[in-house]
């Protein structure tokens, strides 16, 4: 048991020695003397802000055939003759203030599973202005008796964006750029 103990011993202080005899990298020295400017790097991304719009379904005029569709409406009649108002009793419907934001929409072909699209994460390229939507879609595994058109709707401020990339997942589905 004594030897075992020694063994041990001896291994621990072998791998503690090799460990603080390594050499010392420009990062070490830096740190060291107390210079951290050299390891500073602005983040290029930032949440973008995105506001959830809710009380709005698709028109049955609109035929959606891609497995996600995306758009970005920038005034109130295109915005009208995509989407109604599902008021009912008591819910409230989000209107969109067109004056200071883009509404961005992704909807789904219609389907029996109660398919939910979710925006997963929002971010801004703060070197460029661009932005990156990142959406996934749950759906229940039984078949419901009858089908809904999935939809998401946000509104995003007027900032200069110039180009909305919209994935699916992890899965680059669709690019727009526009000018505001």
């Amino acid at each position: 048991m004594h030897v075992k103990l020694t063994v041990l011993a001896v291994c621990t202080m072998v791998v503690v020695s090799c460990a603080s005899s390594g050499t010392k990298t420009g990062s070490d020295s830096a740190a060291a003397s107390g210079d951290s400017s050299l390891n500073v790097q602005a983040n290029p991304n930032s949440q973008l802000e995105v506001k959830p719009l809710s009380g709005y379904f698709l028109k049955n005029t609109i035929i959606v055939n891609d497995s996600l569709t995306f758009w970005l409406i920038d005034n109130q009649a295109s915005f009208d003759s995509l989407f109604g108002a599902a008021k009912t009793m008591n819910n409230t419907i989000d209107q969109p203030d067109f004056g200071t934001h883009i509404v961005v929409a992704a909807t789904m072909p219609p389907t029996f599973y109660g398919t939910q699209i979710q925006l997963e994460s929002a971010t801004s390229d703060n070197v460029n202005n661009n932005a990156a939507l990142h959406f996934v879609a749950t759906s229940n595994p039984s078949r419901g008796s009858a089908s809904t058109v999935p939809l998401w709707l946000g509104a995003v401020p007027k900032s200069g964006k110039s180009t909305f990339r919209f994935y699916s997942g992890e899965h680059l589905t669709k690019t727009i750029t526009t000018q505001q």
